[in-house]
C-alpha cells in the first residue's frame, strides 16, 4: 500500500521528483581492445573523446571504467588480465590520458574490473564436458586462498592507477555469488561462500589505495530466487546476502558465516547492485501510448524499490551499521519489450524500439531517483561501448547515446532544474 501511494503521487505530479541530495549519475564504459581507452588523434581516440563529451551532456557525473579479467574454466586458481603483458604499459599510458580527459570535462572516474570465465581455447560462454555452464557467479576454485591471491594480483595494477588518478571508488568484484554469500540451500555442497577472504581482500585494497578511494562490491539483484526453509524469495545474490545476515544462525558454521558476511558488509563504503529485474512479462500486450506504458511498468519498479529499502534496513540493523546502496550496473536494450528480460544482449532480431528503452529508464528512475530514496547513492547505466559508432547509427544496443527518447528521459532526471 505504501508503494502504491508513492506511485500515485508521482503519477499525479506527472514529473520526476528529483532528489535534493547529492547523488551520482554514472555510465559504464568498456572497450574490447587492449588499448581502447585512449584519447589520442587515432580513430579510436577521437571516438572516445566524442563519446565522453556526449556522456557528459546527459548530466552524468561519473564514468565507470570496466576492465576485463579471465579465468580458464570454473575450478582453476589463476586470474589474469585480457590485456597481454607486453601491452600493459601502453594500456596504462592511454588509460591515464583518458582519465585526465574525463576530468577535464568535469567527470569523475570509478574503476570496475570484471571477471570472465572462458574455455581452454577462449570459448565464451564456456560449457565444460560435463555440461556445466560456467560464469563468474558460480565459480568453484579448487584452492580459494590461491585464487584470491591471484585475483588481488590482477587488481593491484588497477588499484595503483585508481589511487594516483583520483578515482572516487573502486569495485573489487561483481556478481560473484558463489564466493560471497555462497549459493544457499539450492546448492547444499556450496551453501557458503568465502566472505572471510573478501574481508582480507578489502583490507589489502585499503592499504594499497589509501582512504581517498571508496571501496565497493556489486551484488546481483535479479529475478533468480533464493530457496531457504522451503520458501522462495526473489532477488538473486543480494537476497541471499539479506537472508544470511538476518536469519537465526544455529550451527557453528552458520554463525561464523553470518559474522563474516556482516563484517564484509561493514568493511565496504557502500554496497553496489547489478540490477536486472523484469518490469513486465513476455506474454503481455503493451500499450502504444508512452504514458500508458509507464503506468504498466511503474508497479514493478516501485515494488522493487520498496523491497530494496526493506532489505537494506534489515541488513543494516543486523550488521549494526548504516550503509547506502548504489546501482553499479543497470541497462535496457533499445528493442521491443527490453524491460522483460533486461539482462539479454542484442540479438539482431528483436525489433528496435527506442520508446521502450526510454520508458524502462523512466520507470526505474521514477522509483529510485527521488527524495524518498536517500539510501540509493548512484545509478550506473550499462553501457557505452567505446569501439564503435553506436551513437550515430540505428541499433538495438544498451547505449542511450544518439537515441533521442532515452536521452530526453535521462537529462530530465540527471540535469538539475535551473
Amino acid at each position: 500500500m505504501k508503494t502504491l501511494l508513492l506511485l500515485a503521487i508521482f503519477l499525479m505530479m506527472g514529473i520526476p521528483c528529483r532528489a535534493a541530495l547529492s547523488r551520482e549519475s554514472a555510465v559504464n564504459i568498456i572497450t574490447y581492445w587492449p588499448t581502447g581507452f585512449r584519447v589520442d588523434n587515432s580513430e579510436q581516440g577521437l571516438r572516445v573523446q566524442r563519446l565522453l563529451r556526449k556522456i557528459k551532456d546527459l548530466g552524468v557525473t561519473t564514468v565507470i571504467f570496466n576492465f576485463r579479467s579471465r579465468m580458464i574454466g570454473g575450478i582453476t586458481n589463476e586470474v589474469t588480465s585480457v590485456v597481454p603483458a607486453d601491452q600493459q604499459r601502453e594500456e596504462e599510458y592511454h588509460l591515464e590520458a583518458t582519465i585526465h580527459y574525463a576530468h577535464s570535462l568535469g567527470l569523475q572516474v570509478a574503476f570496475r574490473p570484471i571477471l570472465l570465465v572462458v574455455g581452454p581455447h577462449g570459448e565464451f560462454p564456456y560449457e565444460d564436458a560435463n555440461g556445466v555452464l560456467w560464469w563468474h557467479g558460480v565459480i568453484n576454485p579448487s584452492d580459494p586462498e590461491e585464487w584470491f591471491r591471484s585475483f588481488f594480483d590482477y587488481h593491484s595494477r588497477y588499484m595503483k592507477i585508481a589511487a594516483r588518478t583520483g578515482a572516487v571508488w573502486y569495485s573489487i568484484g561483481a556478481e560473484m555469488h558463489s564466493l560471497t554469500s555462497g549459493l544457499g540451500s539450492r546448492n547444499r555442497p556450496r551453501r557458503f561462500g568465502r566472505p572471510d577472504l573478501w574481508i582480507q581482500f578489502v583490507t589489502r585494497a585499503r592499504d594499497l589505495m589509501g582512504p581517498q578511494v571508496k571501496i565497493t562490491y556489486g551484488a546481483n539483484y535479479t529475478d533468480q530466487y533464493v530457496l531457504e526453509n522451503g520458501v522462495r524469495t526473489w532477488g538473486g545474490e543480494f537476497e541471499q546476502w539479506r537472508h544470511d545476515m538476518t536469519f537465526k544462525a544455529r550451527s557453528e558454521k552458520e554463525i561464523r558465516h553470518q559474522q563474516d558476511l556482516r563484517q564484509l558488509w561493514r568493511s565496504l563504503d557502500f554496497v553496489g547492485l547489478d540490477y536486472y529485474r523484469a518490469l513486465g512479462t513476455s506474454d503481455a500486450t503493451y500499450p502504444d501510448s508512452y504514458d500508458e506504458l509507464i503506468k504498466v511498468l511503474n508497479p514493478f519498479s516501485f515494488q522493487y524499490a520498496s523491497n530494496l529499502q526493506n532489505a537494506l534496513a534489515q541488513i543494516n540493523k543486523a550488521a549494526a551499521t548504516e550503509k547506502p546502496l548504489a546501482i553499479q550496473e543497470v541497462g535496457y536494450r533499445s528493442v521491443e519489450k527490453c524491460f522483460v528480460s533486461p539482462y539479454l544482449y542484442e540479438d539482431g532480431q528483436t525489433p528496435i524500439n527506442y520508446q521502450h528503452q526510454a520508458a524502462a529508464w523512466d520507470a526505474l528512475l521514477m522509483s529510485l531517483w527521488n527524495d524518498k530514496t536517500p539510501w540509493m547513492n548512484s545509478i550506473g547505466i550499462w553501457q557505452v561501448l567505446l569501439d564503435d559508432d553506436s551513437d550515430t547509427t540505428i541499433n538495438g544496443g544498451f547505449s542511450p547515446l544518439g537515441k533521442a527518447p532515452t536521452e530526453k528521459v535521462l537529462k530530465r532526471y540527471f540535469i538539475p532544474p535551473e
